[in-house]
């Protein structure tokens, strides 16, 4: 009988899972590729990111700097993105740097680009535009890091560096001497740029990435109660002190769950907020007269279970889709140390056991009607969003109008459509405003009049169809086709992507300014595939006005690279 060590066992195991994961989840990718992806979703499980998220720190690929990702941390799980503004307070910032390998050890080498990146990305006198040796997804990000983390430096914080190094490895490498001196230099060179900067290295191994990958997500989350009223659906009306639903809202680590406030459409809107304020000063409050659930609408909490027993509650699913702004203020007024003193007021929630999609959309729009937000923050609960996401589920795509719904039933990542990137390709081949699509899509979804452009209800939904399939041939194409005998460079390609998206739509409609009729008649043809010379007369078109003003970032993201390639349309397709 051959006896494995529990070292191959484990490393089988590993391999086993992963390639589960791969079939699942990336099976277009190759083995390294795949193997990074799947780290990086165990390294932020406790975020619980979309693939959307997961994209926005890919930095793997050429010239990556030997780091392949970089996500910058605020108060624990938000996450900070070129559009994303830094929560207020910010009272923690984390930067985490991650590298994997699909190899079975640890290599100095590894550590050492880590240190040369940092190098790069700590030195203030060097501008991000000189980085010319970094792929430009590469200087994005510590463009994003200097200019976020600069905004908050002078507010009270915790600063941490979190560095991860993933391997296939059977076991830490604490007794290579060279690799473990790697580190210290490492986190020496970090502590000289960020003095006040608590810094960590983690080696994932086959056991830690076994034991993370094995763990479910919390689904059930469990509340002390004081009174409660129970309807004959289930759903519960009760009263929660405010201390225990404080510590309902604490993970772990004592930060908050966000993936519990993340369906809620309303952003936090910060300590400085009228109302946030009156919350506040409701909170600390030395002795209160009013209780406090007389004076706050309260919570409401969607779920798929509720059961009570006793004084406790038992919740599965749970979502805060109302009462973001209360959650955050009693989640921080019991976040001091030394803990606030004794509070007996209690917060009114109600618990509401909603299965159905429309029932649950409807929850989540009437209860956060009642004061003004802006309609951006309602917009996944539009019905053409429900008709999109049925709609390109026949063509095997599945459109994340529920952000990380896919991922969690692990659908392919490249079989799932973000609502931005859907945006994107709508904004590129609908609006004609290419430059927005690369450089400003989140900040034109704010805009209410740009967004009814984008999704009237009036509008077919194989219009949808049509920019989608677009948009994805033209970024597969784009990393083989060849223009003047060369490769498109990882910069070309991401500056002038959406650019083609327009001129291909122009060539297929014959229209210098396509219609949303002849878009959506376009659906049959765009699934069965554009024409390769169709997209390579795109892409030369494009990459030619891209280089004759100059070939840079903003070029692609400023306003004069659209007109010059319209005119050529207008003058191919006159109307």
């Amino acid at each position: 009988m051959i006896v494995l060590a529990m070292s191959t066992i484990d490393q089988q195991a590993l391999e086993t899972l992963f390639q589960n994961w791969r079939n699942d989840r990336a099976p277009l990718l190759k083995p390294g590729k795949a193997f990074e992806r799947f780290v990086i979703e165990q390294v932020l499980k406790d975020i619980d990111p979309s693939d959307e998220d997961i994209d926005s720190g890919d930095l793997g690929g050429g010239d990556d700097g030997g780091v392949d990702a970089i996500y910058l941390l605020m108060n624990g799980s938000a996450l900070v993105t070129e559009e994303t503004n830094p929560p207020d307070p910010t009272t923690s910032v984390e930067l985490v740097v991650i590298q994997a390998k699909y190899e079975t050890g640890f290599s100095e080498t590894a550590v050492e680009k880590m240190k040369s990146f940092c190098a790069d990305l700590l030195d203030y006198n060097k501008p991000t535009k000189s980085l010319t040796y970094l792929n430009s997804d590469a200087r994005d990000s510590i463009d994003n890091f200097r200019k976020k983390y600069t905004e908050v430096f002078a507010s009270p914080h915790i600063m941490k560096v979190s560095f991860h190094y993933a391997t296939k490895a059977d076991k830490e490498p604490s007794r290579n001497e060279k690799v473990v001196a790697r580190v210290a230099n490492l986190k020496e060179l970090v502590t000289s740029r960020l003095s006040l900067a608590q810094v960590e290295f983690t080696f994932w191994g086959c056991s830690r990435l076994l034991s993370h990958a094995r763990a479910l997500p919390q689904k059930e989350e469990v509340l002390v109660i004081e009174k409660s009223l129970s309807a004959d659906d289930g759903s519960v009306v009760c009263l929660i002190g405010l201390r225990q639903f404080a510590e309902f809202l604490r993970d772990k680590n004592g930060n908050l769950k966000t993936a519990l406030l993340e369906p809620n459409v309303r952003d936090y809107q910060g300590a400085r907020n009228t109302v946030n304020g009156e919350i506040r000063a409701t909170l600390s409050e030395s002795a209160p007269k009013e209780e406090f659930w007389w004076l706050n609408n309260g919570i409401t909490i969607l779920a798929t279970s509720c059961g009570i027993s006793g004084n406790q509650m038992k919740v599965s699913d749970p979502e805060i889709v109302n009462g973001l702004q209360t959650s955050h203020e009693i989640f921080n007024a019991f976040s001091g140390d030394p803990p606030q003193k004794a509070d007996k007021r209690s917060v009114l929630v109600r618990v509401v056991l909603a299965t159905d999609d429309m029932s649950r959309n409807k929850v989540i729009k009437a209860t956060n009607s009642q004061t003004p937000v802006d309609p951006v923050s309602l917009r996944t609960t539009d019905r053409i969003h429900f008709d999109i996401e049925d709609r390109l589920k026949l063509y095997g795509l599945y459109y994340d109008r529920k952000k990380g719904k896919y991922r969690r039933l692990r659908k392919p990542m490249h079989s799932i459509v973000s609502m931005k990137s859907l945006a994107q390709a709508t904004m590129s081949i609908l609006l004609q405003r290419p430059d927005d699509a690369r450089g400003r899509p989140k900040s034109l979804l704010k805009d209410s009049d740009q967004y009814n452009k984008l999704f009237d209800d009036g509008y077919n939904r194989d219009l949808y169809v049509s920019c989608v399939f677009i948009d994805r041939q033209v970024d597969d194409y784009l990393d083989t086709v060849r223009i003047g005998g060369n490769l498109l460079s990882r910069d070309e390609k991401r500056n002038i992507r959406y650019y083609v998206d327009s001129l291909v739509a122009c060539a297929l409609t014959k229209m210098a300014k396509p219609t949303t009729q002849a878009m959506a008649s376009l659906v049959a043809k765009c699934v069965e595939g554009v024409p390769g010379e169709t997209i390579t007369e795109a892409a030369s078109m494009a990459l030619t006005v891209y280089k004759d003003l100059g070939g840079t970032d903003n070029v692609a993201k400023g306003k004069s690279m659209w007109p010059a390639l319209s005119k050529q349309m207008e003058a191919q397709f006159p109307t």
